[in-house]
């Protein structure tokens, strides 16, 4: 794996998170680790409704009730 060097006050680049997401992905497919896609897809929605909420306070009592 090759990563460019991170230069000084360089903001990384929004699809490296992508790119992550897809390495995850391609080892548990590798490895045959599909008992997990539940738990990944719950982590998945739990981390949209908060960047789609921007973690607003009277979101919070809705949220806690899924846990």
């Amino acid at each position: 794996m090759t990563h460019a060097p991170k230069r000084r006050g360089s903001k990384p680049r929004p699809w490296s998170r992508l790119i992550t997401l897809g390495q995850l992905l391609g080892h548990f497919a590798s490895r045959q680790r599909f008992f997990l896609a539940p738990l990944l897809l719950v982590l998945l929605v739990a981390a949209v409704l908060l960047v789609l909420t921007g973690g607003l306070s009277y979101v919070a009592p809705f949220v806690y009730t899924l846990w």
